[in-house]
């Protein structure tokens, strides 16, 4: 059975060691904060493990507007009293506006011993939820206030560790978010995947069940992305765990994760990996090694964003999909987040990064980013500004360089010349890829991958021939060329696609009107782009140059 960690390794690094060296003693704690603990030798919820991390402090409560103050046990409640000078009779106030300086009087008491204090606030969008000047009110001014004033002062920080809750950071008011507040803001991630293994193999053994381990392994990998309350629920709905219900398994992860992150995420499960993949051997070769990067946890050497450039219907979509298959991780794509309400526009899109902070580590396909990262300049916005403040969001959030290895960034475009430059330079997207359409040898070779995933039965073992009648074909032309030619079969009950039913298709196939010219300029803007010479197609530099003459004839 795999040993649960005495303290997780967040808590450790980003409260414990930071508190210990006096950098900070408030912190904001947001994210899966109210998942099991797992520490201490088992599994409890969050608030609770807290206070037993705390328990040789003499002082120790939580205080929340809905439930007011509540103590571990009796004695600390005395305790607190005491340090209050409150009577044991007495009852504790709930209203902020009382309970606050209260607290600060705990604080301030010169009989309350040096690091003798644990306050933990949760729910804390409760007491201080975000907004300003008009929509805050004047109790919501004073705790904002006051909780500023505890991380700036000395004297509390020699006595109290204040630690506050709240599962979404946007709906916090923002002066307790900012750097210059003195308050440490920490990211508690969902549970990785030895975490969950060791939480299955416990719970499992409390109902005195035992798993073979692949299967512990599988489970843990199929509920990435959860926290332990949502695989404990998983658990309790499937009695029987064998590989077998895998299938349903995902399925009800997928439910879970829609239900909670719906609103501003589409969450992807990719079916195929990088071996799904033809006719991009240059660009399967280097995802294929940030993906084992990824895997490895050397999060030092991902890049903090890849961009998959180059013309409509090559298959950009489909290889981050089956990159992400391939890194073993949650994949998902933003949902339109703009709203006509003041404000209600930013919230969404801070709303979707905390998600995705919560769901690291991640991919997030950014499609058709040319639409959704143009230029500055590219346009009026007749918005009130919103379009600028949601860009200053974005421009943080993706130059964050904490998040590299844990949230990975795919830009998918047409015309990469319509993203605003701070999104393509280094430190933001740092591969670039050129897809492009596919020439004679790679369209052979997406015939016979398309094949082999969809598992059809061909005579045909070598494409050269029908590849030769392709020309100007985009990977998804191909695709449909190669369901066509199931389905002719399909008529006639024959369960193999004969050389008959592909040259039908391929007569009954009508191309698509292509604006061929503006391929080629797409084609041109994704050669120039790329930063990186293993990176470009095989004969890169001839094609570049018959765009170029093709281009100048046009024009003449």
């Amino acid at each position: 059975m795999n040993p649960m960690p005495i303290i997780p390794r967040w808590l450790e690094e980003q409260v414990i060691e930071i508190y210990n060296s006096s950098a900070s003693h408030v912190f904001l704690l947001n994210g899966n904060v109210k998942d099991s603990f797992v520490g201490m030798g088992g599994a409890m919820p969050l608030e609770e493990g807290l206070q037993r991390l705390g328990q040789q402090r003499p002082v120790v409560f939580s205080y929340s507007l809905s439930t007011g103050f509540a103590f571990p046990s009796k004695e600390r409640e005395m305790v607190f009293r005491r340090a209050a000078a409150i009577d044991g009779r007495s009852a504790l106030p709930r209203q902020p506006q009382v309970a606050l300086p209260l607290i600060e009087r705990v604080f301030r008491n010169p009989k309350t011993p040096p690091r003798g204090v644990l306050a933990l606030l949760p729910y804390l969008e409760d007491i201080a939820p975000a907004g300003g000047g008009a929509n805050q009110s004047q109790e919501e001014r004073s705790t904002v206030t006051s909780i500023v004033r505890w991380a700036d002062d000395s004297q509390i920080a020699g006595k109290a560790l204040i630690l506050m809750l709240t599962e979404n950071l946007a709906d916090v008011a923002d002066t307790l978010r900012t750097s210059q507040s003195g308050i440490h803001v920490v990211d508690v991630p969902r549970p990785d995947a030895v975490i969950r293994a060791a939480f299955i193999e416990r719970f499992m053994a409390s109902r005195q069940k035992e798993l073979h381990r692949s299967v512990v392994e599988l489970l843990a990998d199929k509920t990435r992305g959860l926290t332990l309350r949502q695989v404990e629920d998983i658990l309790l709905r499937e009695p029987d765990l064998e590989e077998s219900s895998l299938a349903a398994i995902t399925s009800k992860k997928m439910e879970i994760l829609t239900k909670e992150y719906g609103d501003v995420l589409e969450i992807i499960e990719s079916r195929f990996g990088l071996d799904a993949v033809g006719g991009l051997d240059y660009a399967v070769r280097e995802l294929s090694d940030i993906a084992d990067l990824m895997r490895r946890g050397v999060t030092s050497a991902v890049p903090m964003g890849i961009m998959l450039m180059g013309p409509p219907g090559t298959g950009k979509s489909y290889l981050a999909e089956c990159f992400a298959k391939e890194c073993g991780l949650l994949c998902v794509k933003f949902k339109p987040l703009r709203q006509m309400y003041v404000g209600a526009s930013e919230r969404n899109q801070e709303r979707a990064f905390n998600a995705i902070r919560s769901l690291a580590p991640v991919i997030v396909l950014v499609d058709e980013s040319d639409q959704q990262e143009q230029a500055r300049g590219s346009g009026p916005s007749g918005d009130s500004g919103t379009t600028e403040r949601m860009r200053g969001q974005a421009f943080q959030f993706w130059g964050d360089q904490s998040l590299r290895g844990r949230i990975l960034r795919i830009d998918i475009t047409n015309r990469v010349d319509l993203i605003d430059a701070a999104m393509r330079r280094s430190g933001r997207t740092d591969v670039k890829v050129p897809i492009l359409m596919p020439g004679l040898s790679a369209r052979n070779q997406i015939l016979g991958v398309i094949v082999k995933k969809h598992r059809f039965l061909t005579e045909l073992k070598d494409f050269s021939e029908i590849a030769a009648r392709t020309d100007s074909f985009a990977g998804s032309d191909l695709e449909l060329l190669a369901t066509t030619a199931f389905r002719f079969a399909n008529q006639e009950n024959s369960t193999v696609i004969t050389t008959a039913h592909w040259h039908k298709a391929l007569d009954d196939f009508i191309p698509s009107s292509r604006d061929e010219a503006a391929i080629d300029r797409m084609t041109l803007l994704a050669l120039d782009e790329c930063r990186s010479r293993r990176l470009l197609p095989p004969g890169a530099d001839q094609l570049r140059d018959e765009i170029v003459r093709r281009l100048g004839a046009g024009q003449s």
